[in-house]
């Protein structure tokens, strides 16, 4: 569908990218395939389970490590470019629909691959996580439940936020971007759950990507800050 503007770029003109029944179909796919990955593949095919984790399955930890960094770069993504809309910015080279669509699409995506992530260590059988433990925020045991629960509680607020497109005619323009600035707390959230969860986090690799992400998050931030504050130009004459 594409993306109506007004002339002043109202926010509150502009109409979900995406339908809402192709939403909750991606993300059915996302859990049935975790739920595939882990119940029906080792009891179906314990062969092909077998030589595909041996006899410490970490395949199961690597999907979730990918997924996890993956849903962290959308998430990324999509607060980046929310606070570009807001600053213009992205006009200057997304321009406004592409951006806002954009905006959209990568925090949904970040959702369903956040969730997969949450999922699939349902299957690790050296982390060995219930069920509830991964539902639960603050379940696990020991110095690691903090951290892990934040990711969670990530988790739980990126459903409000990813949503809201949808209701935004229902809860009004205001009150639907006071939502949208639970996203800040969900990115830095889930920020502090990688870098003190995450078993790579240390790696050069991954210290560069989240040095990166926050430092470009901050100086758009602060952008958008000073923009608001500084009074509005006027034409001379």
């Amino acid at each position: 569908m594409a993306t109506v503007v007004t002339q002043n770029d109202d926010l509150n003109s502009l109409q979900p990218a995406f339908g809402l029944d192709v939403v909750l179909l991606v993300w059915l796919a996302a859990v049935v395939g975790a739920f595939a990955a882990v119940v029906v593949l080792p009891a179906w095919l314990p062969g092909l389970s077998a030589s595909l984790l041996g006899a410490e399955p970490r395949a199961y930890w690597y999907l979730a490590r990918t997924a996890g960094v993956v849903a962290y770069v959308l998430l990324w993504l999509s607060v980046a470019l929310g606070v570009a809309i807001k600053n213009k910015l992205a006009q200057v080279w997304l321009g406004g629909p592409t951006a806002v669509d954009l905006h959209q699409f990568t925090s949904l995506l970040a959702l369903t691959v956040a969730v997969f992530h949450a999922l699939i260590l349902l299957g690790d059988r050296y982390a060995n996580y219930s069920l509830a433990q991964i539902a639960i925020p603050f379940a696990l045991p020991g110095r690691q439940s903090l951290w892990f629960g934040l990711g969670q509680i990530g988790i739980y607020l990126m459903i409000p936020v990813a949503f809201s497109f949808y209701a935004r005619r229902f809860i009004g323009f205001k009150f639907w971007r006071l939502i949208h600035y639970a996203s800040f707390v969900v990115y830095f959230a889930v920020t502090a759950h990688g870098l003190f969860s995450g078993t790579d986090a240390a790696t050069p690799g991954m210290v560069g990507l989240y040095a990166l992400t926050v430092l470009a998050t901050y100086f758009l931030t602060m952008h958008r800050i000073l923009v608001s504050v500084r009074p509005p130009h006027r034409q001379p004459g």
